[in-house]
Order: structure tokens, then C-alpha cells, then sequence
């Protein structure tokens, strides 16, 4: 009788084996110059036959030089060797091949640094027989639940311009909407007397923080050592609206 360990590592075997066929296969939609970064295959839930392609358009290969014993300045911790230029996210019937919708992912340009190598131990998923200061191939949309709701449909994307803040962003596949999106997170933000509110899809270090239980995150980070404010985050998931929602409270430093 085959042991649950042998089992997993054959379905591994086959879900990568699926996910490269995808990758390699034409897909439809896609604009000249397309480069498939990464390929997922989704769960069969509602509606089988399902995965998520990251794919950039004609990106620029970005490689380091770092020997293994020399650290990694801080925005190549969420980025290492990469590739750079417009990026996109789309979902695919497998079936077909064919692009269901996609979404882009940018911040102030339309551009975005997805890691092809990097070292293990920082934002991305790196297979653990990587040893240590040596850059490897890393899973960019890597599955888990973020949003509370029981499914491992959703993956983060992060930036960090510099050795504080991290810009962190969640996409992932909607079974309501048969689509994939880009979770907005809805935020009061209150500082002093001043009361505003703003939606964005670049959270500072949300996605890359333990929540207090599933779909609720309450956090500090502290930026006063560097003349900045001390912000206190706290967010949850809206499932009937398929966001995140909360509040920004700043203090400003002394």
C-alpha cells in the first residue's frame, strides 16, 4: 500500500508536470513578446480547469554579482537576480489555453522586478536544498490562504525600495467571479485630527505579516528612528466585497 509521503510526492510530481505542459503550451491571448514566468494550477472547486500565468512583456534580465558571503543590499532581498518591465497576472482555462482575464501589477509605473533567482531565507518561496547565500529559482506564486476564507488560492507579491517598508500586494483567483484579482484594501487613515480615507493595492508589510487569526491582521511598524511615525495597522477581510478593509492610525515622530 503506498504511504501518504510517496502519495503527496507523486501528486507534486504531476501538478508541476501539468503546470509545465501550461507554461510551454501557446497560449492564447497572449501579446508578441510574452515571456510565462510561472504557471499554477488551481484546485478543481466550482470551476474546474483553472490556473494562474505570470508572464512579463519583452522583460529585461536583471542578474547580481554578489559572491555568497556578501550580503544582499536591501531591495535585492525581494527581488535577487530579476527580470523588469510590464507584468501581468492572468487566468487561463486550461482546457483551451485560452486567457480568461488578467491584471496588472504595478505600483507607480507599469513595470515590476519578479525574481527568476534568488537566495533563500527573504520573501519568496526557495526549494530547501538551496544552501545558504546561493540564489535558486523561486516559486513567485506560491498558494496559501491570506484572506481567511479555507481555500489556498492567493499568492503576495513584494517590493522592499529599502531596508524599511515593504510594499506587499495579494492577487489571487475569485470562485465567485470565476476571475483572478488584485485585492484592494479599503483604509481610514487617521492622523491627529485629520481624517481620511484612501484604497490601495500596495499594503506597507501586510501580506508578509502573521495575522492574529484568519483574515485579521492588528500590527505596528516604527519608522520614528528614521524621523518618520510610528503606524499602526489594523485590517480584515471583507468576503461579501472580496477586499480588505481598516484602519491607519499615524503618530508622528518627535
Amino acid at each position: 500500500m503506498m504511504n501518504l509521503k510517496a502519495l503527496t510526492a507523486i501528486t507534486c510530481f504531476v501538478l508541476c508536470l501539468a503546470s509545465q505542459a501550461l507554461g510551454q503550451a501557446k497560449i492564447s491571448g497572449l501579446p508578441a513578446g510574452a515571456v510565462v514566468v510561472e504557471t499554477r494550477n488551481l484546485p478543481a472547486l466550482k470551476h474546474g480547469g483553472r490556473a494562474l500565468v505570470l508572464w512579463m512583456l519583452n522583460p529585461k534580465k536583471n542578474p547580481t554579482d554578489y559572491a555568497p558571503d556578501e550580503p544582499y543590499p536591501c531591495p535585492d532581498q525581494s527581488r535577487g537576480s530579476f527580470y523588469s518591465g510590464p507584468t501581468r497576472v492572468s487566468l487561463v482555462n486550461s482546457a483551451t489555453n485560452s486567457i480568461i482575464n488578467t491584471v496588472i501589477v504595478k505600483e507607480d509605473e507599469d513595470s515590476f522586478d519578479v525574481p527568476y533567482a534568488i537566495r533563500k531565507g527573504y520573501y519568496y518561496r526557495v526549494g530547501a536544498l538551496t544552501r545558504n547565500g546561493v540564489e535558486a529559482k523561486p516559486t513567485i506564486m506560491w498558494l496559501k490562504d491570506y484572506n481567511g476564507d479555507g481555500n489556498a488560492l492567493e499568492f503576495a507579491l513584494f517590493d522592499a525600495p529599502a531596508c524599511m517598508g515593504l510594499d506587499t500586494t495579494l492577487i489571487g483567483y475569485s470562485e465567485k467571479q470565476d476571475r483572478v484579482i488584485q485585492y484592494p484594501v479599503s483604509l481610514e487613515v487617521i492622523e491627529g485630527s485629520k481624517h481620511s480615507n484612501r484604497v490601495t493595492m500596495w499594503a506597507d508589510y501586510l501580506f508578509n505579516t502573521k495575522p492574529r487569526r484568519p483574515g485579521y491582521w492588528k500590527y505596528e511598524i516604527d519608522y520614528r528612528g528614521r524621523a518618520g511615525s510610528l503606524d499602526k495597522w489594523e485590517v480584515r477581510y471583507n468576503a461579501a466585497k472580496e477586499r480588505f478593509e481598516g484602519k491607519l492610525i499615524v503618530v508622528p515622530g518627535e
